[in-house]
Order: C-alpha cells, then sequence, then structure tokens
C-alpha cells in the first residue's frame, strides 16, 4: 500500500513567471491571465495562480492618463492664408518640367 501523501491543490506562480507571461499576452491582466490558465485556453500556459506583486512601469504609463485641454472660447483663426489644407499627390508617371514626381495640392 502506498504511503499517504498532501497533494497541492493550488500552486503560485514565481514573480518572474507572473510576469514573463504578463509580457507574452501583451501585457493582459492578471486576472485573465488567471482565466486561459484555469480554463487551459493557452498551449504552455501553467495551471497556476498568476499575482502581481507591483505595476511594471510600461503598464503603469499606458493606464495613466492626460488632462484634456480647455476648450478655445473663440475662433483664432480668422485671418486670411491662417490654414490650409494640403494633400500629397504621387508618385506620377509623368515628371514635372523640374524632374519631380509628387505635388501638393
Amino acid at each position: 500500500m502506498m504511503a499517504s501523501s498532501t497533494i497541492c491543490l493550488l500552486s503560485k506562480a514565481s514573480k518572474t513567471k507572473s510576469w514573463l507571461w504578463h509580457r507574452r499576452l501583451s501585457h493582459l491582466n492578471f486576472g485573465a491571465i488567471n482565466h486561459l490558465a484555469r480554463q487551459g485556453l493557452v498551449r504552455g500556459l501553467p495551471k497556476l495562480k498568476f499575482e502581481k506583486d507591483h505595476l511594471y512601469s510600461a503598464c503603469a504609463m499606458d493606464k495613466s492618463t492626460k488632462k484634456t485641454h480647455k476648450p478655445k472660447s473663440e475662433d483664432t483663426n480668422q485671418e486670411k492664408l491662417y490654414l490650409l489644407h494640403m494633400d500629397l499627390c504621387g508618385p506620377m508617371r509623368v515628371e514635372s518640367v523640374n524632374g519631380k514626381k509628387y505635388i501638393l495640392v
């Protein structure tokens, strides 16, 4: 008869393994990574509990928000030719007299 042994029902992923899979899955949040691991939806992803111990700097920058600009109270571009709309066209099959293949319209 075999001796009784304790079975680990839940194991925690190491810090490096957690961040490795976080980066491999395009900085996916850890709740979603745990869901993928439980369901076995990603080949090679170990069935461990993934937790973050600190916020990754790239993720912190991505989650930060900027303040919005105040709307202008008056229209400042009243002068003629203050604002120009242009389009670049080319390359043209036939060169211009100066040998150019692109034009601004």
